[in-house]
């Protein structure tokens, strides 16, 4: 158990979307977009050299859309979802984004424990309204969450 929850997790390359996509398409999760998306990073657990997780990015302004956490049902419940998400996070937070929005149907209680608070649509910013995963991919029905970040850049400047 403890190897599993301390594989590297890393930025992904091109070369990593295939097995990416594989993934999503196994857990049932959006892919028709992930060529299109505006600015769509994703990061990605490996085991010996396969991909086993993988968390995705789409940046607006200040604000993040966290896409389509996921993890290879042979690796789960080893702490490997938390280290993806934490990883994300702390990237979102030192390039100044303030908030991440999420959508799910089926992870709420995994989010709500990593501080993320259940929110009405109508309070997220009006550029991730606009999102593919806003707009289409994902059912009215999902629910809504948003999490505010710790700005690393805090103390830097005095006004």
């Amino acid at each position: 158990m403890t190897r599993i929850s301390t594989l590297p997790v890393r930025v992904s390359t091109a070369t990593d979307l295939i097995a990416v996509r594989d993934l999503l398409v196994g857990a049932g999760l959006p892919v028709e977009d992930l060529d299109s998306a505006p600015g769509l990073r994703f990061w990605v657990a490996v085991d010996a050299d396969r991909i086993v997780g993988a968390i995705g990015l789409e940046r607006f302004g200040t604000a993040g859309l966290l896409r389509s956490l996921v993890v290879a049902p042979s690796h789960r419940q080893h702490g490997l979802g938390s280290a993806l998400a934490a990883a994300l996070e702390q990237e979102a937070s030192t390039n100044g984004m303030a908030i991440l929005v999420l959508l799910t149907e089926t992870a709420e209680a995994f989010f709500r424990r990593h501080g993320y608070a259940v929110v009405d649509r109508a309070y997220v910013p009006d550029e991730i309204k606009g999102s593919a995963e806003f707009l289409s991919l994902c059912p009215a029905s999902a629910t809504c969450m948003t999490k505010s970040l710790p700005s690393s850049r805090l103390g830097l400047s005095h006004g």
